[in-house]
Formats: structure tokens, sequence, C-alpha cells
């Protein structure tokens, strides 16, 4: 076997790749059967007995076209009344090359169908009144007479494709599959033919005719063969049409020097391109039972997703034909193979066909594609220059599995949903949402990695709050039905699957699973939005005073989230503060976050907030993975917020000694009602906001000693209070930064360090006091 190297087929343009296809499907069908292909380092290798110069003496001199002609098109070259194209096929009809024998006999049998007659002569008699109708000078009469010629014309051109599947030779089956699926009420056309084989006024079937007659005849031809396939030689082009396979050779103003370029070929490559596009047909027919949409219904082809790609917008999906994922392979394939992956040609999803390119990328994802394939060229058919489509490549999406990409599923059903209700109409806030969460998950496919699936969750989490506030969008007016419910319920793999151990992580982690031991307050989540967090599954609620977050600073409202937790305690006579959760943030996060700084950088409170709406969304009732965080290098934690926390605690605590190591040691007593109850002062919070850490602090500190311990500083012998040094220790902290990190949920291990930071181990504890209290 010979190893030609295909330089002028490459994965883009589409025209390239296309090509690669004709290529290998002529060689391998009509030359050598042993034939095999691939792609290496962006080119076609073609493996074959035969030579490079055989492969070009074969196309120059024993290339037999592809029965490839469209009747039901206008200009495809039978509706004789038209005009369009005529010349050419009549050119054919006559034609004496023995290579051409089959095509001939193909038009022979299309003469004789009696239906395009009457398509002809129904198309003729639209004409003037389609330009009445233009000019906007047409009478209501004429009005209804178009109406019903329109009506006759799609009935006729329905027949007429129903037709031709059943009475011409399975040889021109392929190329009808790849341009039209047939359905019981008519038929849909695929986006790589344009509309049923055509592209305005380019009828791909005719113009293939045109340039195979050319290069017949053309001294050029050999010439054309080296550029094409090894891109060689200098042969001059050929003016004639690309249609949308090339956008850089379609011509046009500013394509070339002076006002306007032409449209400038290689015949062979369009004949070559046409020649490989057969094999997108596939079977067709078999998609139909899972799918219906015209876009989905073609191999790997799906709804263009306006994401992956800088130049996409909203505009681009709204008007697109729609995307083609095409495979590339790097081990050898014959003939046989390749054709078998096109006629599957699907990305599966959860048991379903991908229907978008972002469902396209999460099939590639999870290795829902068929087997042997290492990447795919993207291309979508977007509206530009003009009015015109144009396969717009939009880059390569290696085949790699990435862990976390099943969690979606969790989601697929409130994501539907959310996507249904969007549309022209919706406020930019709600359409911007769901274009993040699709970019999102489209990165995250594409590159892996954790903190990219935190983005996933970040994007959710960002248009729930969305969702909170825009109560006339999740509401259907008319009916008073909610068509966007809350989003909850994701299981905690997510928590594994978004972990990148950054302490914003951490600290969004430990709020997001707060919860009231008692069940009277409710989980953090209700002091964000109004959801019912009684009921499952959750449900929208009206607003009441327990929400209190809003587009102010962090800070300021993880401390109203804080005062308002409290204020419910004691409104409904809870022992201890509702500031429970199942995972705790470390210290030194802690003092991250208190002094805004991580390793040098600036904490990122965006992201935490961000992070923090996305973790709520989680089921905090189920187990919880194993989370390895890395400890941040941070400055020194205030004693400040270490006598302050002591206060705020959900749990009694029980406090031992321990004489020979010199350290006291904490434990929550969560099972009995035993332990020392520490109740926080409800002054401290508003002293805290209002910038008085100092008397805060001086409350705190009373506090701790009447319910028996002894923080520091002790009385003077005289017996003198000296909790007026708090002042200077406090320092210049800021008040709303310490009252908001008082509700990040700490470890036992770490209440045993605070404790350590305002009491003296020998002097820690006066039981009688703790008795009288």
């Amino acid at each position: 076997m010979n190893t030609i190297v295909l330089a002028g087929c490459t994965p883009e343009p589409l025209m390239s790749y296309l090509k690669a296809l004709g290529v290998f499907r002529l060689v391998s069908e009509q030359a050598d059967a042993s034939a095999r292909g691939c792609w290496r380092d962006g080119v076609f290798l073609l493996l074959s007995r035969f030579e490079r110069q055989q492969v070009i003496d074969f196309f120059a001199e024993s290339y037999r076209p592809t029965a490839i002609v469209s009747p039901w098109n206008g200009g495809g070259g039978f509706l004789t009344d038209s005009g369009t194209s005529f010349d050419t096929v009549d050119v054919l009809r006559n034609c004496s090359d023995e290579r051409l024998q089959r095509l001939r006999e193909i038009i022979r049998r299309v003469d004789d169908v009696s239906l395009l007659r009457r398509f002809a002569k129904a198309r003729q008699q639209a004409k003037p009144l389609e330009k009445k109708k233009k000019a906007k000078k047409i009478t209501p009469a004429e009005s209804d007479e178009l109406s019903a010629l329109r009506e006759r014309i799609n009935e006729t051109k329905n027949k007429i494709v129903f037709g031709l599947r059943n009475d011409l030779p399975d040889e021109t089956l392929p190329w009808v599959d790849a341009c039209l699926v047939t359905e019981t009420d008519g038929f849909a056309a695929s986006p790589v033919l344009g509309s049923g084989g055509c592209d305005g006024n380019l009828e791909f079937s005719a113009n293939l005719l045109r340039n195979v007659n050319n290069v017949i005849k053309s001294r050029d031809n050999k010439a054309w063969l080296e550029r094409s396939l090894f891109a060689v030689g200098d042969a001059r082009l050929a003016v004639s049409s690309i249609g949308q396979f090339a956008p850089g050779q379609v011509g046009g103003p500013n394509a070339a020097q002076g006002f306007e370029g032409q449209s400038l070929i290689n015949p062979w490559d369009f004949i070559l391109m046409i020649e490989g596009v057969v094999l997108l047909g596939g079977a067709v027919s078999r998609k139909l039972g899972v799918r219906k949409d015209p876009k989905a219904a073609f191999p790997f082809t799906v709804r263009a997703s306006a994401t992956g790609h800088g130049s996409l917008s909203f505009g681009d999906e709204a008007g697109s034909r729609g995307e083609l994922w095409l495979p590339l392979w790097s081990r050898t394939l014959s003939l046989s193979e390749l054709a078998a992956i096109f006629t599957e040609g699907r990305a599966e999803l959860g048991g379903r066909q991908s229907r978008t390119g972002v469902d396209f990328a999460r099939a590639v994802a999870s290795l829902g594609v068929d087997r042997g394939i290492e990447s795919f060229t993207r291309q979508g058919f977007l509206k530009r220059n003009g009015l015109n489509y144009l396969a717009t490549p939009l880059g390569r999406f290696d085949v790699r599995a990435r862990d976390a990409v099943d969690l979606l599923r969790q989601a697929d059903g409130w994501l539907d949903r959310f996507r249904r209700a969007c549309s022209d109409k919706t406020p930019a806030r709600f359409t911007s949402a769901l274009r993040r969460i699709e970019s999102a998950i489209f990165d995250y496919c594409r590159n892996g990695g954790e903190p990219r699936f935190a983005a996933v969750l970040q994007a959710l989490g960002a248009t729930e709050r969305e969702l909170a506030t825009g109560e006339s969008f999740r509401t259907d007016r008319a009916n008073g039905r909610t068509r966007v419910p809350p989003l909850a319920g994701l299981s905690t793999d997510w928590i594994a699957g978004a972990n990148d151990r950054s302490p914003e992580f951490q600290l969004a982690l430990a709020l997001a699973g707060i919860f009231d031991p008692e069940f009277s307050v409710g989980p953090l989540r209700a002091n964000l939005e109004p959801v019912d967090w009684m009921r499952r599954p959750l449900t929208w609620a009206d607003r009441d005073r327990r929400v209190v977050w809003t587009a102010t600073d962090l800070a300021s409202n993880l401390a109203a989230v804080l005062r308002r937790r409290l204020m419910d305690a004691g409104r409904l006579g809870v022992h201890q503060p509702p500031l429970a959760s199942r995972r705790t943030a470390s210290l030194s996060s802690i003092a991250a976050f208190l002094a805004a700084e991580c390793d040098g950088q600036r904490l990122d409170e965006e992201r935490l907030e961000e992070l923090l709406w996305g973790l709520v969304l989680i089921d905090h009732r189920q187990p919880y993975p194993v989370l390895p965080f890395a400890k941040p290098n941070a400055p020194p934690l205030p004693r400040a917020y270490a006598l302050l926390k002591l206060l705020f605690l959900p749990w009694p605590i029980g406090v031992s000694q321990d004489a020979s190591e010199g350290i006291a040691r904490v434990r929550s007593v969560r099972e009995s009602k035993s332990g020392l109850r520490l109740a926080a002062d409800p002054e401290i919070v508003p002293l805290l906001m209002a910038g008085r850490v100092g008397e805060a602090c001086q409350h705190a500190a009373r506090r701790l000693r009447a319910s028996g311990l002894r923080p520091l500083p002790h009385r003077t012998a005289g017996g003198g209070n000296r909790d007026g040094a708090w002042e200077e220790m406090a320092g210049a902290l800021d008040g709303r930064r310490l009252a908001s990190a008082l509700l990040f949920p700490v470890s036992d291990r770490a209440l045993t360090r605070l404790l350590g930071m305002v009491t003296r181990p020998q002097e820690l504890y006066d039981e009688s006091a703790a008795l009288r209290a």
C-alpha cells in the first residue's frame, strides 16, 4: 500500500473536508476497493495500491461521475420553462463520452417523469404573480391565485421527490438523501446543501455537471488535479460559483483588487466536494423515529448554539441553518467503515439524540459518539456577507472523557424549561444568563477541569439569582403557572466535580450548607431567594423578610443574613444560633476573607458570591464526598474574631483541659443537652455594622465571662475590669467584614485554636460562674 499525502485536502474549509471524502469514495468504488484513509497532521492520507501519478490518471481518464441530479429544483436543468442551466444538461444528453454513459441514462429517465412538466408550468404561472406581490401591486384575487399555485407547487415537488426515490436506480438515492429527508407530510432540507440542493441561485447538481463537462474538454485537466489534490502548481482558476463551502472564494466586495472580486474556483474542487457530500446522506429514514427536527435528521447535524467561538452571537443562532460536526480519525479506515460511521451519524446524550451544538459537545465529552473518532471539526451555516449563508469554521473539538459531564443531566429538565421560556421578547438578562450557562458547559466539555465545571455551577447560580427577582418572567401571567421553577436537588457529586481547592470554593461551600438544627429558621437559601424550603420539590414563595440578599457587596449581604437568622431564632425560640453546616471553613480561609487577600492576591469575592449561589442548588442532606483543600497563605487571624466567634456557635460546647500539653480542647455537644451554651448578644452585630468593633468585643467578653469562660485580659489585682483593652486590640478592623465572617461555620479543632487565642489554659473556666449562668 502506498501512502499518498493529499495536501490539498484539509479539515477546513468545509470544501476541503468534503473533497477528501470524495477522493476516498471514488477511488474505493471505481479503482481500488482496498483503499483506506485517515487524517494526520492536518491533511488527508490515502492508502492505496496506486501511486500518486496513477491517482491523477484515474481522475483525468477513468472517473465516472455519480448520478447527481436534482429535477425538483428550477435550476437543476430539467424544468425547461425556467431556462436555467438547461444548456448543460442538454449537452450531456448528447455527449458521446463513454465515462458519462450511465449519467446520460439517468438524465433520460428523469426526462420521462411527467410531473416535471406540470411542475414547470405551475412555476411559470406563479412568476408574474410573485413579482406583483413583491412590488405590492397584487389584487386580492391574484393573491388567492398565488396561494393556490404555491400549494400546488409544493404538493407537486413532494410527489416528484417521492417518485424519484421509487423510480430511479439506487445509485441516485445517496444524493437525494444528502439533499432531502422525506417524511410522511413532505421533506426537510439538509443545511449542508442549502434548500434541497441549491443555495440561492446556485444549483449544485447543475454546477457539478457544468464542471464535469469543463474538465473533460480542458487542457488544464491534470494541472487542476495536481492543484486540487496536492496543492501544487499554478493552474489558472475558472470563473464559477463555490457556494457556501469555501467562504474565502465566494468573491464579492473587497474580495480582490478593485471594488468587487469574482468567484474563482478549481473545477475539480467543486466536483470532488459534491462527490464527497453524498456520504452525508446515510440511513436518514431510520432517524425519523428519534426526532422529526429536520436539522437533526442528518449525520452529525444539530441546531446551532451561539457558544464556543468568539465570533458567535445570539443573532447567529437564531438565523443559522444549523451546525455540522465532522469527524477526524487517525486510524486508517476502509470506505465501508467510514460509511458506517456516517450512516449511524449520531451523538447520543442520555439515551436521546443530540439536538444542539452544546448537546453535541456534551455527547463528545461523555464518549457518546462512534469509537475511533479523535476529534471533530465544527462548521456553522451562518449568515455572513449580507443574507448569504457561509459554512463558517468554528474550531476543533477533541474527543476526551470528562468525569463530571454526566452530572449535567440532573439539570437538563430545568434547563429545557428555562430555554423554552426565553424568546425574542425575553429581557436580555435572562437570555444572557442562558448564553452563559451554555458557554460554560461547552467550555468544560472542550477543556475539562474543576475550575471550568465550577464555572458551570456559577452560571447556574447566576441564573437562579436572576429568576429570584424575575417573577413576571418565571410565571405565566395567562394561567398563573410557573414556567421556570427553582433549580434544586443537584447531587453532592457536583461538589467534587467543581472543587478547585480554592479558598473561595471552601468558604462558599461552608456557607451553602448552613441550616438550623431545630428546623425552625430554615436553610441559608431561604435568606437568598423566596423559596418554600419546606416543600419537595422546591417551589417559589412570596417574598418575605427572611430574604435579605440585595445587590450590595458580599460582606454586607453576609452580615445581613447573620443578623436576620439571629432575629428569627430569637423570635421562634431557637436556643442556639441557627448556623450549623455539614461543611466548615478553615481558619486560614476565614483569615483570607477578613484581609480580603490570599497568597498575596486579592480574594475574588465576586466568584465567592457566584459559587455560593451555585452551591445552594445542591441537596446538602446527601453525604459529602471527601474534599481536599489547599491551605492558603493568609495574614494572621485577628483576636477580635476569635473572641466574637465563640458566641456564634450552632451547638453547646464541651471544654476539657489537658494539663500535660497546656491546652484546652473544645468539642461540639450535639447529642445531649449537657454542655456550655454560649448565647450571642443581639447587640453585637449592629455594633459591628456601625464600626464600633471595640465596644462589640467588650460585650462579647462580658457575655463569655457570664457563661463561665475567662477571656483575656483578666481583671487587675484590685478587681478592676480591663475589657477596655479590646478597643486597642480591635485596631482598625472593618466591623462590617468582621460581622460577615462570623457566619462561616468552623470545626471543633478550629474552636480549640480560637479559644486558645483569647484564654489562658490554666485559667480557662469558672465552674461557679457557669452554674450561675
